[in-house]
């Protein structure tokens, strides 16, 4: 019986990876001259993170915790971070080595229905047992159900960023990255997702300031 079940259960198994999505998904689009020398990078000016697509934001205070946030990641690098709308007159915009610019492309909810499905599970029980010598053990043993999964609504959360570095000097681009993050079971989650964009950016580039 058991051997019969494992071609089976491996087939349902197999559906239901194809049935069942990921509940995190991510594109990202990196480009940088590789000719440039990041490591004589020094000093910063980083602007306001432009929120593009505002269509969604929930409130006033969901941009500034999210412009809050970009600071926080834009801090960490190996540089000295101006911002221009307090700090240039300490550290005048033109010894900057590179500025950086991002925006949010993408700030949206959704949701996708997922089907219903039956998949199978194991079971384990217990029974007595005889032994030849007439005395009696329990002995475990195990047996699969077929339980079923009703459809289900699955809310998603979407972010999109942009991010650019530039040559103070130049103003030559010398680093990009376009990334999308979606996350399954999350309604208005993009807070976190933003933040998550962000340092992942700014700890890649501090990784190249470093080397």
């Amino acid at each position: 019986m058991f051997r019969f079940l494992n071609p089976l259960l491996s087939g349902i198994l197999l559906l239901l990876v194809v049935l069942c999505p990921l509940t995190a998904q991510a594109e990202k689009v990196n480009w940088e001259d590789k000719a440039y020398d990041f490591s004589k990078i020094k000093i910063a000016i980083v602007y306001d993170v432009e929120i593009v697509d505002n269509s969604e934001l929930p409130s006033e205070l969901t941009e500034k915790v999210v412009q809050e946030e970009y600071w926080k990641t834009a801090s960490k690098p190996p540089y000295k971070l101006i911002r221009p709308d307090d700090n240039s007159v300490l550290y005048p915009q033109d010894m900057a080595d590179i500025y950086v610019k991002a925006q949010v492309l993408k700030w949206h909810d959704d949701f996708y229905i997922k089907p219903a499905y039956t998949d199978w599970e194991t079971r384990s029980s217990t029974r007595k047992v005889k032994r030849s010598d007439g005395s009696w053990y329990d002995e475990t043993y195990y047996y699969t159900v077929p339980v079923y999964h009703p459809e289900q609504t699955i809310y998603t959360s979407t972010v999109r960023v942009k991010f650019d570095v530039y040559d103070n000097k130049t103003n030559k681009l010398i680093m990009s990255r376009d990334e999308l993050r979606e996350r399954d079971d999350s309604r208005q989650g993009q807070v976190g997702i933003f933040g998550r964009i962000s340092k992942s950016f700014f700890d890649d580039l501090g990784k190249k300031i470093k080397k």
